[in-house]
């Protein structure tokens, strides 16, 4: 008798999956995409929130499907931390692609990672989307495969100089960034910007990941006298220049305007409203519709962080581009990647050929100021 039950409980359960397979609520067919991102160490802050507003895209995505040929498909993501490093950035697209069998690819967040996949892309013919790399090398001169949403330091830099030279006309600058190829090529950027606008770089100082104590750089910062100096790294690294910056009395006689990560309510939370207030920061990102911020709050009781937003629109830019290619072929939706034309919530999202870039967007970055714990935005 008992087993009569098991043979009619497994004939029941097949006959329900299959009829489900037809049956509206029920996916048949799945679109696999890899997502490669730090999870843990250091950067993990960005992979974290990017992977946040993935999830917010995933829903909204497949709740409506995503009809290619007639057939309702749903998006599975497969995701891998790459821990910022290139070396564990190289094995997850691999695996993603041999074993995973992903028709595009997520990812990075750190520039030295996306400048080691991206020929992989290529190589494997697979279209590849990083979620925030900055560095100039990852789209220009660029890969066939790989696209970019966001300005890269090589066309940050001459968009927020002026608005920098113009607000606090300074003669002299330092700068205090993270040894990879992020914090050197935002620091050789705006350098040679500010040098044609005729502030001067006093010194440049690196650091490397994960750094705690900058007690030293930041004395020699003191010691030139200058008038803005800039900082780039990751959130507690930059939470840290500003707490020390701060013990040194600098914050008082020097401007100091932090990279885009540095605009976010991470580095309140963790500086201290004290330590932030009235220091700088780069912003790629302005506001968000109401309804988004409240979805972030309810489901991840998070504040908004760019690397959300950017993850929102990253997932659905592919959604479309399959959509758009009618196909799973990775070919086909690299190329239709190239003709995506819409209006993201980090702005216009559009991957062109200019100037030496390759499937890059153009965005204009803006300047915030931190005020009683909050961002308000430079006028």
């Amino acid at each position: 008798m008992k087993r009569f039950i098991r043979v009619m409980f497994v004939i029941t359960a097949t006959a329900i999956a299959l009829l489900g397979l037809n049956t509206p609520g029920f996916a048949a067919k799945f679109i696999k995409i890899g997502y490669t991102a730090p999870f843990t160490g250091s950067a993990a802050e960005f992979g974290v929130n990017g992977w946040r507003g993935v999830q917010l895209a995933l829903e909204e995505i497949n709740k409506k499907g995503v009809m290619v040929g007639g057939k309702k498909y749903t998006i599975e993501i497969k995701r891998y931390d790459s821990i910022c490093t290139p070396t564990d950035g190289v094995a997850n697209v691999r695996k993603l692609v041999m074993q995973d069998r992903v028709v595009a690819i997520l990812g990075d967040h750190c520039s030295s990672v996306c400048v080691a996949i991206a020929p992989l892309c290529d190589e494997f013919k697979i279209p590849g989307l990083t979620i925030e790399c900055a560095a100039d090398g990852v789209t220009k001169p660029g890969h066939e495969f790989y696209f970019r949403m966001r300005p890269s330091v090589g066309l940050m830099a001459p968009l927020i100089t002026p608005t920098i030279v113009e607000k606090f006309k300074p003669k002299s600058a330092a700068f205090l960034v993270v040894n990879d190829d992020y914090g050197l090529g935002l620091a050789s950027a705006i350098e040679e910007e500010l040098d044609k606008l005729g502030a001067k770089t006093a010194l440049t100082d690196h650091f490397e990941r994960g750094n705690t104590d900058f007690r030293v750089y930041l004395a020699k910062i003191k010691k030139a006298k200058v008038d803005i100096a800039f900082y780039v790294g990751v959130v507690p690294e930059g939470a840290m220049i500003l707490r020390q910056a701060r013990e040194l009395g600098l914050t008082k006689s020097t401007v100091f305007i932090g990279s885009e990560e540095m605009g976010e309510m991470e580095l309140v939370s963790l500086a201290g409203p004290e330590a932030a207030e009235g220091t700088y920061s780069v912003s790629l990102w302005g506001s968000v519709p109401a309804d988004f911020a409240r979805r972030v709050k309810d489901q991840f009781d998070a504040p908004m962080h760019y690397a959300i937003i950017f993850g929102y629109d990253a997932l659905h830019t592919v959604a479309r581009a399959i959509e758009l290619a009618q196909s799973l072929d990775s070919v086909k939706i690299k190329d239709a990647m190239k003709k995506i034309d819409y209006q993201g919530l980090e702005g216009h999202i559009k991957f062109e050929d200019f100037e030496g870039y390759r499937n890059q967007c153009k965005f204009v970055p803006s300047i915030i100021k931190w005020e009683g714990g909050k961002r308000v935005p430079l006028k």
